[in-house]
């Protein structure tokens, strides 16, 4: 189980969560658009929404998150059960491993 910094803004519709994440590419910054659209309490907190356990994040947020290239800072839109998020990527959750160091 991995611990993860979660920095996103939640949109309630894919237009504006694809306009959003235009105004980004376009240099906007992350925390102020955080704070004027996006519709969970962490806008209060520039995006910031606090630190989680991978086990329990959305599927949807975990899968986005891996697949990350990281050519660009942000991941998204992702659609899951409460809207759209895009994602700030601060670092990419590690792979839960299968069988311990020791090859057992």
């Amino acid at each position: 189980m991995t611990t993860l910094a979660l920095h996103h803004i939640l949109l309630k519709s894919p237009l504006l969560a694809a306009d959003v994440l235009q105004e980004l590419h376009l240099g906007a910054d992350f925390s102020e658009l955080a704070e004027e659209y996006s519709a969970c309490p962490s806008a209060h907190h520039q995006g910031f929404a606090g630190y989680h356990d991978s086990d329990q994040l959305p599927t949807e947020l975990l899968r986005a998150l891996n697949e990350h290239d990281s050519e660009s800072p942000y991941v998204g839109p992702v659609r899951t059960a409460f809207g759209y998020h895009i994602l700030k990527a601060v670092a990419k959750p590690e792979r839960t491993l299968l069988i311990d160091e020791a090859g057992q």
